[in-house]
């Protein structure tokens, strides 16, 4: 993304533990939480950006896990 100040991007499985956590925008999950591959299924994320010109964003959403 042009223009971000700082971002958090996490990904949590349907009981809410967080499996993911970034900063960086260019990092992205790779479907492992501490080593080990993570089952199919949906998992939640949330994303948090601050842009250099002050605007903020906030979005969620699900995703689907398929191996």
């Amino acid at each position: 993304g042009f223009g971000i100040k700082t971002m958090t991007f996490r990904i949590y499985n349907r009981w809410g533990q967080k499996v993911f956590e970034t900063h960086n925008s260019t990092e992205g999950w790779d479907g492992t939480f501490n080593g080990v591959p993570q089952p199919m299924d949906v998992y939640v994320y949330t994303l948090s950006v601050d842009f250099i010109d002050g605007k903020k964003i906030e979005k969620q959403g699900d995703i689907t896990l398929i191996r």
